[in-house]
């Protein structure tokens, strides 16, 4: 159901920015260098977070479902 495939959607695209966070930590200043990619990834996902909007977007779908109320009509 569509509704489910948002919680996927939502939940992969947090998961992924947060273990390239920890990637980045993990490397120490190498993390931020452009020999190592996790910043490249960390920035291509709040790109998808923020400009397509994948937070909101989905926790809309998901508030529809749990409430009944289509709050982006």
């Amino acid at each position: 159901a569509p509704h489910q495939i948002s919680v996927g959607k939502l939940n992969n695209c947090r998961e992924a920015i947060s273990i390239c966070r920890d990637a980045r930590a993990m490397l120490g200043g190498n993390g931020i260098t452009l020999d190592y990619a996790p910043l490249r990834h960390a920035n291509n996902l709040e790109s998808v977070r923020t400009y397509e909007g994948t937070d909101e977007v989905h926790t809309l779908i998901l508030g529809h479902r749990i409430t009944g109320i289509p709050a982006y009509r």
